[in-house]
């Protein structure tokens, strides 16, 4: 079975940066120095060199943000080292840890792959290599426990639309906002509700609505914008909105970078992939629910602690701790 780095993929799209092509090869060094802690799983410090080596990798070749953007990186890429602890936290505490020959031939394995690949594991002490090989170890003994046909089928049936090519014919009202600020996305949600309450009480349909109300440029085509797949061209926001509605359903309204909208899906166009033609993106899936699992069972038993050397979340959100 193959590494997979994709269970945070989505996180690093929805912000518009590609995710490493892998984040496993050759972790970086970690140290002792305390002053290099950044959390610990149980009574295991996680040092900065791990987070770290997930960010250079996103940022390969690239210029780092300024701003808001790098420390959220830098939090998600954190708490991607900390669910791998806290799964081999949970093999260890479920008698499902490799054991030292295991471990001893795993090592050797990898260090003959690197080097077919012309590179070295000189950079890393044997406590890394060990590390790295028993997460490898255990990681791919569950996936290929959980990677079943039949919850690859169960996945695809509940999720299709997100990846077999479906697209829906689409139109939008758009009220646009003017000026940032919580309270004013919030009157222009009022305000969409109180254009929703007209189209459904029949005093408007859709079209004239869009007229009459729609800021956005469409609004003189009765604010039809045509087809739309789920990952563009469209804002994310709205194209997650607008994929969990029925032909001929509004939606209520839904927060963008250009304002409020109500979204009507006027045709829905079916997709043409299968779960075979989909079967590795299938699998990141599974593999990011899995670590999802996992981790939240462990982190009842074991406790997780921050430190302030590194960006981190507020446990249970995606809300920058200060």
């Amino acid at each position: 079975m193959r590494a997979r780095t994709s269970r945070f993929a989505l996180f690093f799209i929805s912000l518009g940066i590609a995710a490493p092509a892998s984040a496993q090869d050759v972790p970086a060094r970690e140290s002792t120095d305390p002053l290099n802690v950044v959390a610990r799983v149980g009574n295991e410090a996680i040092d900065a060199a791990a987070p770290q080596k997930i960010v250079d990798e996103v940022f390969r070749g690239k210029k780092k943000p300024a701003g808001d953007l790098l420390p959220l990186v830098q939090a998600q890429a954190l708490e991607e080292v900390v669910k791998q602890r806290l799964v081999l936290a949970y093999a260890r505490r479920a008698g499902e840890f490799p054991n030292s020959e295991q471990i001893a031939k795993a090592a050797k394995q990898w260090q003959i792959r690197l080097a077919a690949k012309g590179r070295k594991a000189d950079s890393m002490t044997p406590a890394d290599l060990e590390r790295q090989v028993i997460w490898q170890l255990v990681w791919d003994r569950y996936l290929a426990k959980y990677c079943t046909a039949q919850r690859r089928q169960t996945w695809f049936n509940n999720h299709h639309a997100d990846v077999d090519g479906t697209e829906m014919v689409v139109s939008h009202i758009l009220l646009p906002v003017a000026g940032a600020g919580p309270q004013k996305f919030e009157d222009l949600e009022k305000q969409a509700e109180a254009i929703r309450a007209e189209i459904a009480s029949g005093k408007l349909d859709f079209a004239a609505a869009a007229e009459k109300y729609s800021g956005g440029p469409s609004a003189r085509q009765g604010g039809r914008l045509g087809k739309i797949g789920r990952h563009g061209p469209m804002d994310e926001s709205f194209s997650r909105a607008a994929f969990q509605l029925q032909a001929g359903q509004i939606s209520t309204p839904v927060r963008s970078p250009f304002g409020v909208h109500l979204i009507r899906c006027d045709e829905v166009i079916p997709g043409k992939k299968t779960v075979a033609d989909l079967a590795g993106s299938i699998d990141d899936a599974l593999a990011k629910e899995l670590l999802e699992k996992l981790s939240r069972l462990e982190r009842e038993k074991t406790p997780v602690e921050y430190t302030t050397a590194w960006p981190h979340f507020k446990p249970g959100t995606m809300e920058l701790a200060k």
